[in-house]
Order: structure tokens, then C-alpha cells, then sequence
């Protein structure tokens, strides 16, 4: 377990005017060794991510967590994401006792991207239910408004053939037709699609790419891409105490991505938690067994 948490951090507590909960605090604990521990796995292999989304947010704005975040993120560039998988796959999608899923695994379909679980608690509550670390990979974005309309298209049936999952919050017409493509494609095709389409969806990964983006990203595509000098070279961060690489232009895509006044806090009826990792967590979940 990491050791730079003093025992009165797991108390109950208000922060910035919610109160945080001492399951919360374990959660968070739980989350940040996983976070080391993926540190650790970047630089022994020379693979470069980024401290990302909310995580970034927090690390600058509250110097750790934000208090109603239940979550980190992480992102990489698809070369750096592909690379770890690979490694990932080699010693069985373990570090320790942290699982890797991989984008395509399937178990827990939020999005295609990578997801590191506290393996201990994924044991006893589902991986749902388990402390985890999202890794984004980042994808070059073409230029032009008639290709990234064919990425993004193909983007989303990537999504629906690798997840057999209709579609949702788009509207009942689009639930009703991605039921239905799903009904009469058989899977050898579905799987021929899959590989065809993250061929497509992933070919502007050139090296000359003027911007990348996230493209299953919570805020969408449009809101996901991101100028590449906003990127490189990477820079360190701290978050909770310890020092994480990030984005070179922090400042400038956190004000992207959330508005000139990210550093203001949200209204009070927004600060709410948006995973039930936390109430799983208790005090001797601290502990690395």
C-alpha cells in the first residue's frame, strides 16, 4: 500500500462544502495505488501517459481529487496505448494484484478504452463495483470537415460491432435501427467490422497530425480534439502528494475542456460522485492484503 496517507486523511470530512466520506477516502486510496502502480509500469517500459479529464482538473484545482470525484483518468497517444497492451497481454493482464482489461475486453462497456481494476475488490463486488483507472488512447484527428465526419461515424459502429450494444441517449429512432443492424449482422461479420473500422477510425496516427482526440471521450468528439502542441512535450503534475505526467499546456486544455473559469467550482446540485465505487470500500480495504 502507498504510505503517504496519514491516518486522519481517511476520516470523514468536508471539503469545499461536501462532505466526504471515509468509504470515499478508502476508494480514493484504493485508486491511487493503482495509480502508482501504473506509473511505475510507464517509465520501467518507456511508455508516456498523461494525468487526464476530472484527474487533471483536480490536480490543479484542488491539488488531488476533486472531494465528489470517484475516478482517475489517464490517456495516451495510440502508439504509447498499443505498445502497453501488448505488454499488458505478454504477462497476463496483471500488475500485482491489478487487472488490465483491454479497450476490446467487453467485461464493463462504458467505452472501448483500457481499464486497470483493484483485482481484490473486482473479486468481491463485480468489477463494477471495483476501485478502477480509465487509459484513453488518443487518436490523430484529419483535417477537414468530410473526414471527420466518416471518423467519427465510424467511430461510433466501431462501438456498436465490439460492444453489441445499441445505442443510447441518441434517441429512440437511433436505439430502434442500431437494435436492428445488430439482429441481422451475424457475429463473423460483426467481428470482420470491428477490425476493418479501428483500421479506419485510427489511420490518421501519422506523426504529422495537427490534433488529436479521445474519440470515446465523455464530452464527444467535437469537444474531445485537442491541438498535438497542447500535448508534447509532457510535463509533471502533483496530485495528492505525488508528481504524474501530464499534458505540456495544462492551462490551456483545461480551459478547452471545461471554460475560462475552470477554476471556479460547479454549483452545489452538480458536485455529486458519479460511480458507487465508494460505498464497496472500507477501512481495512486500505490495505494490500
Amino acid at each position: 500500500m502507498i504510505d503517504n496517507f496519514a491516518d486522519h486523511f481517511f476520516e470523514n470530512e468536508i471539503r469545499e462544502g461536501f462532505f466526504v466520506a471515509k468509504e470515499m477516502k478508502c476508494a480514493w486510496a484504493a485508486q491511487m495505488e493503482v495509480l502508482v502502480n501504473i506509473d511505475k509500469f510507464c517509465r520501467k517500459n518507456e511508455i508516456k501517459y498523461f494525468a487526464d479529464c476530472g484527474t487533471l482538473l483536480g490536480a490543479v484545482r484542488h491539488k488531488g481529487f476533486i472531494p465528489w470525484d470517484d475516478d482517475i483518468d489517464t490517456a495516451m497517444l495510440r502508439e504509447d496505448f498499443e505498445k502497453m497492451e501488448q505488454i499488458m497481454a505478454a504477462r497476463g493482464n496483471v500488475i500485482g494484484e491489478f487487472r488490465y482489461l483491454a479497450a476490446e475486453n467487453r467485461i464493463h462497456p462504458d467505452a472501448p478504452v483500457g481499464h486497470i481494476y483493484d483485482g481484490r475488490m473486482a473479486d468481491r463486488a463485480g468489477y463494477a463495483g471495483a476501485a478502477r483507472i480509465d487509459i484513453h488512447p488518443l487518436d490523430g484527428v484529419p483535417d477537414g470537415a468530410f473526414l471527420r465526419k466518416v471518423q467519427h461515424t465510424a467511430s461510433r459502429l466501431y462501438y456498436l460491432f465490439a460492444y453489441n450494444h445499441p445505442a443510447k441517449n441518441k434517441g429512440r429512432l437511433a436505439r430502434r435501427a442500431t437494435k436492428l443492424i445488430l439482429a441481422v449482422t451475424p457475429e463473423f461479420l460483426r467481428k470482420k467490422y470491428v477490425r476493418g473500422l479501428k483500421k479506419l477510425i485510427t489511420s490518421w496516427n501519422s506523426g504529422t497530425e495537427k490534433e488529436i482526440c479521445s474519440l470515446f471521450g465523455e464530452a464527444g468528439y467535437r469537444k474531445e480534439i485537442i491541438p498535438y502542441g497542447i500535448v508534447r512535450p509532457a510535463r509533471t503534475v502533483e496530485f495528492a502528494s505525488r508528481e504524474y505526467t501530464t499534458f505540456y499546456d495544462v492551462e490551456a486544455y483545461l480551459r478547452q475542456r471545461y471554460g475560462e473559469d475552470y477554476m471556479q467550482l460547479p454549483p452545489p446540485k452538480e458536485r455529486t460522485p458519479r460511480h458507487s465505487v465508494s460505498r464497496n470500500y472500507r477501512d481495512g480495504d486500505r490495505q494490500s492484503g
